[in-house]
Parts: C-alpha cells; sequence; structure tokens
C-alpha cells in the first residue's frame, strides 16, 4: 500500500513537472500530518532556492515582502484550518533586494472531511503588474490631461449629448460641470447648425479626424470663436466623438490686424519690399509696381539690383548692407533706375525683421522724390537767374542811372533817382527771392536752439545795423525750441523789414520771448503803418501767383516757410495804438 502511494506521488510529481514547464507555474504540496513541504523547480529558480534547501513554512512566508507577509500567513492558516481555497498577488523577495510579483493559489486536500494536503501553484506575475502599473500611470496621466489641459475636452454621443468635459470647457463657458453634464451641445455651440453637426458625427468613422470652426455661447451669453478637432472613438462598443477646442479669439484678432496691415501695405503710395536675409525679394506691393514698373512676378525672387542705376558712390551697396546685416536701420536718398530705363529718385529707408534677435527679413521703403528733385532743379536754375542774370542787368541800370544823376539837368535827376530807388528794391527783392528758393529747395534740419541767446543775437546785429532804431529786446532766462537753422535769419527779416517800412525817423521794434506752457512764442512788435494787405494775401493758402507778382511780401514769405519748417505758426496782429506784432509759435523743446 505504501509502495503504491509513493508511486502515485512520484507519478503526479512528474505531472506537475510537465504543467509546469508548459504553463510556466511552479507548485508545491505540504502535508498537514507530517509537516513536510515540496517545491517544484520552478519554485526553487523563481525564489532564488538550491536544491537542497528547502524551506518550512515559516520560512516561506519570510521570503515575501515585509507588508505582504501577514496576508499571505493568514491565507494559508485558513486554508488548513478552514479547507478555504485562496488566490493573490504579493510581492516576492529574492536576492540582491530583488522584487517580484507571484500570484499564489492553494486548494485544499481533504481525506474523511479533515484537510491533510494543501496543494499550491506559485506564478511569476512581474510582468504583467508592470504592465498594469504603467496602464494605471498612463490612466493617471491623462485624466490629468484631460482634466488640466488647456484646450476645451468634450466627450459626447452622435446626437449630441454631452457625456464627459474637463474643467477648462467649464471654466470658459462659465457653467459647473454638473450642469454641462446634463446639457445638449447644441446648447453652447452656436457657430454651426445643429443638423450639420450631426450629419458631420454620422458621416465619420471610428478613428477619423475632422477640423471645424464654430463659436460657443458662454452662461452669460457672451459668444466667442472656436477652432474643434472631432475624433470619433469607441468606447464599451459605442460610438462616442471626442472634441477638442480652443478659443481662437486673439487669433481672429490678429488674423484681422494682419489683414488690416496688408491692406494698409497695398493701399500705400509708398514701393514697400520684402527680402530675406540673402536679398531676395519675397513680396512686393502695388506701388512697387507702379513706381519701377516690374510686376510682382517679374520682381518676387529677384535681387533688389535690378532696380541699380549705377549712379551711387562707390561703396555704396557695401556700407548699406553691413548696416543693415547688424540690425540697424538705414535711411538714404538713392538713385534707381525703372523697368524702362528712366532713372528715378527715392528716399529709401531698410529696416532689419529679427527673430529672437537675428535678422532674418529686411523691409524696404521706398518714396518716389523724381518731382520733388525736378522742382528743386527748378528752384535751383531760378536761383542763378535772380543771382546772376537780374542781378546783372539790374546793375548795368544802376550804373547807367548814376552816370544820369551826375550829367544830367535837375528833371533829369530827379527821374534817375527814381530809377535808382527802384534798382534797390529791385535787387532786394532778388535778394529775398533767392534766399526763398534755397530754403525751399534744401531738406529741412531741425536743431535745437536756446531762442534768449538767438533773440539777444538779432538784436544787437540791427542796434548796430540801425543806429537810428531803437530795438528792445524782451526774454526769460532760457527757452528751448527745435528749428530750422535759418530761424534767424527770419527774425531778423521781421526786425529789419519793420524799420525800413517805417514812417517814422526814429522807429521802435521790441522782440519778446514768451514761454507758455509747451510753446514758446516770439513776438516782434512795431510801431510803424503795419503790414500791408497784399503782402499778407501772399501768405495765405488760396494765394495766386498775380498776388505774388504785384506784392513786395516776399521777406515774409521766406520767414512763412522757415516757420513751416520748423514745425511753427505764423500770425499777424495790429499793435496799439499802432503798427503791427507778428507771432512765431514753435513747440518747446523740453529735454536738453
Amino acid at each position: 500500500m505504501g509502495d503504491d502511494s509513493d508511486h502515485e506521488r512520484d507519478r503526479r510529481k512528474d505531472l506537475f513537472g510537465k504543467v509546469q514547464e508548459m504553463a510556466d507555474v511552479g507548485g508545491w504540496e505540504y502535508d498537514v500530518r507530517s509537516g513536510e513541504i515540496w517545491y517544484t523547480e520552478y519554485v526553487y529558480d523563481l525564489c532564488n532556492l538550491s536544491g537542497e534547501d528547502t524551506p518550512s513554512i515559516a520560512e516561506g512566508v519570510e521570503l515575501f515582502h515585509p507588508e505582504d507577509r501577514h496576508a499571505v500567513a493568514e491565507a494559508f492558516e485558513r486554508a488548513i484550518e478552514h479547507g478555504e481555497p485562496y488566490d493573490l498577488e504579493a510581492r516576492l523577495l529574492v536576492t540582491d533586494g530583488e522584487t517580484k510579483w507571484v500570484r499564489t493559489k492553494a486548494e485544499p486536500q481533504y481525506e474523511d472531511g479533515t484537510v491533510t494536503r494543501v496543494r499550491g501553484t506559485v506564478q511569476d506575475v512581474t510582468d504583467r503588474k508592470e504592465r498594469e502599473r504603467e496602464l494605471e500611470r498612463s490612466r493617471e496621466r491623462l485624466q490629468v490631461l484631460f482634466d488640466k489641459s488647456p484646450d476645451v475636452i468634450i466627450v459626447h454621443d452622435v446626437d449630441g449629448t454631452v457625456l464627459d468635459i474637463n474643467e477648462k470647457h467649464a471654466e470658459n463657458l462659465g457653467y459647473t460641470r454638473e450642469e454641462l453634464l446634463s446639457m445638449d451641445v447644441s446648447e453652447f455651440e452656436v457657430g454651426t447648425n445643429e443638423g450639420v453637426l450631426e450629419e458631420v458625427w454620422s458621416g465619420m468613422d471610428v478613428g477619423s479626424r475632422r477640423e471645424v470652426r464654430g463659436a460657443h455661447r458662454r452662461k452669460d451669453g457672451s459668444t466667442f470663436p472656436v477652432e474643434v478637432w472631432l475624433n470619433k472613438i469607441e468606447i464599451d462598443g459605442q460610438e462616442r466623438i471626442l472634441a477638442v477646442s480652443r478659443d481662437i479669439t486673439e487669433r481672429e484678432e490678429r488674423e484681422q490686424e494682419l489683414a488690416r496691415f496688408r491692406q494698409a501695405i497695398e493701399a500705400a503710395g509708398h514701393a514697400i519690399f520684402l527680402t530675406d536675409r540673402d536679398g531676395t525679394i519675397t513680396y512686393v506691393n502695388p506701388a512697387f509696381e507702379e513706381i519701377t514698373g516690374y510686376t510682382a512676378g517679374e520682381a518676387i525672387g529677384e535681387n533688389p539690383a535690378i532696380l541699380n542705376s549705377d549712379e551711387m558712390p562707390d561703396g555704396y551697396y557695401e556700407k548699406q548692407w553691413r548696416t543693415i546685416l547688424t540690425g540697424e536701420l538705414w535711411e538714404e536718398l538713392i538713385v534707381n533706375r525703372r523697368k524702362s530705363g528712366e532713372l528715378y529718385h527715392a528716399h529709401q529707408t531698410i529696416a532689419p525683421i529679427t527673430d529672437d534677435g537675428e535678422v532674418t527679413e529686411f523691409v524696404a521703403i521706398q518714396t518716389d522724390i523724381t518731382e520733388r528733385k525736378e522742382r528743386e532743379q527748378q528752384l535751383n536754375t531760378l536761383d542763378r537767374v535772380l543771382r546772376h542774370n537780374l542781378r546783372n542787368e539790374l546793375n548795368v541800370v544802376e550804373g547807367h542811372a548814376e552816370v544820369i544823376q551826375n550829367v544830367g539837368s535837375d528833371t533829369v535827376v530827379t527821374h534817375a533817382h527814381g530809377v535808382l530807388e527802384g534798382t534797390e528794391k529791385l535787387l532786394d527783392t532778388a535778394e529775398k527771392g533767392r534766399k526763398v528758393t534755397r530754403i525751399l529747395s534744401e531738406t529741412p534740419h531741425v536743431t535745437r536752439i536756446d531762442l534768449v541767446d538767438l533773440v539777444e543775437a538779432v538784436g544787437a546785429s540791427v542796434r548796430e545795423k540801425y543806429p537810428d532804431a531803437t530795438v528792445e529786446v524782451d526774454t526769460p532766462e532760457r527757452a528751448l525750441v527745435d528749428a530750422t537753422g535759418r530761424l534767424e535769419a527770419a527774425i531778423t527779416e521781421l526786425v529789419e523789414n519793420a524799420i525800413d517800412h517805417s514812417d517814422r525817423a526814429e522807429p521802435t521794434v521790441e522782440i519778446g520771448v514768451v514761454v507758455a506752457g509747451e510753446t514758446v512764442r516770439v513776438h516782434v512788435a512795431d510801431d510803424g503803418p503795419g503790414i500791408p494787405e497784399m503782402e499778407r494775401k501772399i501768405l495765405e493758402e488760396t494765394r495766386k501767383e498775380e498776388d505774388l507778382y504785384h506784392g513786395s511780401g516776399l521777406g515774409l514769405w521766406f520767414v512763412h516757410w522757415v516757420v513751416r519748417r520748423s514745425y511753427g505758426d505764423l500770425e499777424f496782429e495790429e499793435n496799439d495804438p499802432r503798427g503791427s506784432v507778428v507771432t512765431i509759435e514753435l513747440e518747446r523743446a523740453t529735454t536738453e
């Protein structure tokens, strides 16, 4: 009987070993009556034990992690005492501090109603537990992403019923999460018709993706544009829509701003073109096409050298490139050549475009000043005529008049004197005309001026030139303005004009400087007969050529242009009790 029992036990062990090899599962058996325990080779390998070292039940329990030992021991005791099978997972300690997860199962065996043996299995489930933990971590990360995403995330069915939403959606719409979970998509999506949306949802396949634009309505009734990515997924065998939306209010505002900016560039009267860092033209506006004669198709992809006139000095372009490549602004006058071969003058500004401090593109703006240059040439020609031809001929007339005055009769002398006076007036007019043409032809240059020093210098100069006149100066300690350098000549012209046209033997002129808030006012007051109406008309915006021809106020015209190019205003009024007051008002310079 004993031999049969041993034989059966050996047969079972052999069978269990085969099963172990096939199922990758270890086995053990505990004899309750003898207290003996038997393990398969798998268990020894799993626990990193030698074949000669068979641990007892107590020693076997010690192989488990301290936190799991109590559960294992208690389950084993219940199996022996109460015949309760168990199936649990625990951590097994192996050498070098390594931990493995195992699934251990036990099934009590009975004889005559008494538990005589407990048979169990042990299986290494470390890889599965790691996958489960990673899956759980992934779920946790996904939940955090879902809840904390900066984008709105909605899960709804194909009919639009909201099934889940994240915190961002509730925040954007001003609803609570509970309120949204009781709503339908159509209650807050107002940018697209509900029927159209349902058609889109139902027409999508699982795994497909669609992108749409819409508008969401907040709880307070306000709306905002959104961009929505629709994804059809399957959850628990049911088709669902995962919608991710983003508020694109700022983007649309930027797009509108860019559209307005582009419209402004397209409508600008200045030629505007863009180049990359290598100088290849990437964009031109319509004004560029009109001014240069090159169409956008002809210019884009080319170098601005297509406009080169060969009129610029040596080294001009090398200096230009060195300047803009360092990120600095370039602003100069340039002579270019149109597609037709015609030269044109332009005021050109080139500004670098940077990205994180690195120059990536350039924008160039050209203002065609060809007509202005032609006017300057005409004014220069007029200046030469006034300076040379007219003066020379008047000098000849003046010489003949002086000869006649010296040898003629009293009547002839009287007429000769009149000729001399007229000649002097014409020469003075020619000189003033030359000054006007010069100021009109030159580029305005504004500089910082202290009017106190300037006015005192004018007073001293006029007193020396007109000793019979009284010139009074009243100034504060300091009065800074930004004005053209010809301002001193303009104030001198006003003072001398008042003295020259005075009907008094000893005329009086007062020059006053007053600082008033953001402006500085220079007053030139005289006690003469006043400024003739004809001369004032010269300064009106509606002045006609015949007014200029018959008037003698070129000096006032000169003053007008000096003040205008100093960004100031010129005013006239009657003095009390007689005379005139001319006022120049300039913007005060507040910094040194």
